[in-house]
């Protein structure tokens, strides 16, 4: 049974790798996006159960987060409108010489979202000012990698940080429901953390509140945000705990916690893929893809 459930992965794996695995998810998608109106539950499902097409991946993602809307007719006439609030925020911020050439795209991000919000401060000089804004920098740097058009990455970034102010509430949960895997899938790490004083500080930030940004590299994220689409922000407990027991020889390697938080911060871009392959596999295996979690 074990051999021909590992032969069915593998196969799985190998499909996936050369492009036949998705065709009829592909053809599926492809339907989803021809009504009119779309149907966005159902994409957002679709999202919940199956890694999105690279070629559909900004336009589903700009349907589920609610820039464009359903009706294809409309969406030209959307984009143009959120192209000119775009402008007209960047335009304000080069008038009040808050931002210049030199200012990164991540920053004016957040410049800009703030002037949109009315809470820009007079001096905006020492921002970003808090934890809240600082995971906004570090997601609009990751978005900026995947998208191509700054007006779509703008929007990208405030959906995202926007749905991640809804699931806050859920993030005590989902440390507790990481140590409780990791206890559970190997107890002797969980007490090495627990003796060295690391369980409790690890980058549950970094993986929870900036959704591994600055941590995985670009190809692996955008598939773990496709889940993120679907409104599974549990899927990042599964990628945390991939992470640590992938590089559990390294961290029993370390005596000090400092030593731990720091490796952890960003891993090895080489195991990426496997870690987003490995702990999609197991959050699939534990029943989690049934159901949006967050509307």
């Amino acid at each position: 049974m074990t051999d021909s459930r590992n032969y069915m992965n593998f196969r799985a794996h190998y499909y996936d790798k050369v492009g036949f695995r998705g065709v009829e998810e592909k053809k599926s998608l492809q339907i989803l996006l021809n009504e009119d109106p779309v149907d966005i539950e159902k994409l957002i499902t679709f999202c919940l159960r199956f890694p999105l097409p690279v070629m559909y991946r900004p336009h589903v993602w700009k349907l589920v987060l609610g820039i464009v809307p359903p009706h294809p007719e409309s969406y030209e006439f959307v984009m143009q409108q959120r192209s000119q609030q775009y402008d007209d925020l960047r335009h304000t911020l080069k008038v009040t010489e808050s931002i210049d050439e030199g200012t990164s795209m991540s920053m004016a991000f957040l410049k800009m979202f703030l002037l949109q919000e009315g809470r820009l401060p007079m001096d905006d000089s020492n921002l970003p000012q808090n934890k809240e804004q600082e995971s906004f920098v570090t997601i609009a740097t990751a978005v900026n990698d995947i998208f191509h058009e700054d007006v779509d990455a703008y929007w990208v970034t405030i959906r995202i940080y926007s749905y991640l102010c809804k699931v806050k509430g859920l993030v005590g949960n989902m440390i507790k429901q990481f140590q409780m895997l990791l206890q559970k899938q190997n107890s002797q790490l969980y007490e090495h953390l627990q003796s060295r004083g690391a369980l409790d500080k690890l980058p549950y930030d970094s993986w929870f509140h900036d959704i591994f940004a600055g941590v995985l590299p670009t190809g692996a994220l955008e598939r773990i945000w496709d889940r993120l689409m679907g409104r599974a922000c549990h899927v990042l407990v599964y990628v945390a705990l991939i992470i640590v027991v992938t590089f559990r020889q390294r961290i029993l390697s370390f005596g000090r916690a400092d030593d731990i938080v720091q490796f952890l911060n960003k891993i090895p871009p080489d195991n990426a893929e496997v870690i987003v392959n490995e702990a999609i596999d197991l959050w699939e295996k534990n029943g989690s893809q049934t159901k949006p979690e967050v509307t």
